[in-house]
């Protein structure tokens, strides 16, 4: 099995052929992705949610400082193709051609009101598939767009957004992960923002179903049944009352008697220590070396000094040894990342003496 290789024109090619090579649970979306203007139906939101969780930024490290001359292609082969979309083999051309041409004309809109700047660039290269593989090749114009270089990332899990089957909860979803940190503040929205967030208007600005005007029916559609669909997939993410006015995961703010803005009521908070030690030590038995590492290694990423479950010696020592394997699955051990592992490795040691 080929990772990865060099074509002869110099264009990368990363190459999925099995499952084990994506990361286990999370992909990044970039900040700028999430609040693009980019409306997408739930099949092209899974296409896309595939790429960004294969997506890494070594993977671009080659073309980024000129040593090839065009953007890395990826490549996913049926196998893993049928697990993501949770479909047979010879379903596939039929799950993935309509949403494929969709993409292949999307556009990211790039806003800034502020400096009155707009930009509209298209989000792929090429979408294919041939011989049972799907080829994806990403716009190198949007690099800082797809790796979240200047303004951070939402970290999204995939196993919870692919069940998602509302566009727009798949719309929702990522912004809300991107709030993830006690640090930074989802800001609140006018529901014109919204209109434009949730792809409801046209390039002129007009709304392309009239009956989203209505503050009934875009509230019902968009924000409540989202909200209801997000809580009843990921226990992490609880919505709060609004004392207000009784509304569930969001609060209304009107100007007169009309809504005028929206802000959304919610926290995030870890698996409970006891929970992540067993569902660690049922890993541990059934041998699953691999997955237990990709869990420790989101550990160290968010370390947080003298937590409940933080990683023990032996986990560790377990992940270390596993580290070809995460690196070869997108996983970056940077400088950062051993910074926080060491952190780690000292609060285990001083407490297992």
């Amino acid at each position: 099995m080929t990772n990865q290789n060099q074509t002869e024109n110099e264009q990368r090619v990363i190459r999925t052929d099995d499952s084990k090579q994506l990361p286990g649970q999370f992909f990044k979306k970039s900040h700028e992705l999430v609040f693009s203007q980019l409306t997408m139906t739930p099949k092209e939101h899974d296409i896309m949610a595939l790429l960004l969780t294969r997506l890494h930024k070594d993977h671009w490290d080659s073309f980024i400082d000129g040593t090839a001359i065009r953007a890395p292609v990826y490549q996913f082969n049926s196998d893993v193709l049928s697990e993501w979309f949770g479909v047979k083999k010879v379903d596939l051309y039929n799950t993935l051609v309509a949403p494929s041409e969709g993409l292949s004309r999307k556009q990211v809109g790039l806003k800034n009101s502020e400096k009155n700047e707009f930009d509209y660039i298209n989000l792929f290269k090429r979408l294919s598939y041939k011989d049972a593989t799907l080829t994806i090749i990403p716009n190198d114009e949007l690099l800082n767009e797809y790796l979240g270089i200047s303004q951070g990332h939402a970290q999204v899990d995939h196993r919870i957004f692919r069940k998602l089957k509302k566009e727009h909860s798949k719309r929702l979803y990522p912004l809300l992960c991107r709030f993830k940190s006690k640090n930074t503040q989802l800001h609140t929205f006018t529901v014109e923002e919204l209109h434009q967030f949730f792809g409801l208007l046209d390039p002129k600005g007009n709304m392309i179903k009239k009956s989203y005007a209505s503050n009934k029916v875009f509230l019902d559609r968009c924000v409540r049944n989202s909200i209801e669909e997000i809580e009843k997939l990921d226990s992490n993410i609880r919505f709060l009352t609004c004392e207000q006015t009784g509304s569930f995961g969001y609060q209304p703010i009107k100007h007169g008697r009309k809504i005028a803005k929206i802000k959304f009521l919610f926290t995030w908070h870890k698996v409970k220590a006891k929970e992540e030690i067993e569902l660690r030590e049922v890993l541990s038995k059934e041998q699953e070396s691999l997955k237990k590492s990709e869990m420790i290694y989101q550990l160290i990423t968010d370390f947080v000094p003298n937590d409940d479950g933080n990683p023990t010696v032996e986990e560790l020592n377990e992940l270390m040894a596993n580290a070809p394997m995460l690196t070869s699955q997108g996983y970056k051990l940077d400088g950062d990342f051993m910074v926080k592992l060491g952190q780690a490795m000292t609060e285990a040691l001083s407490t297992k003496h």
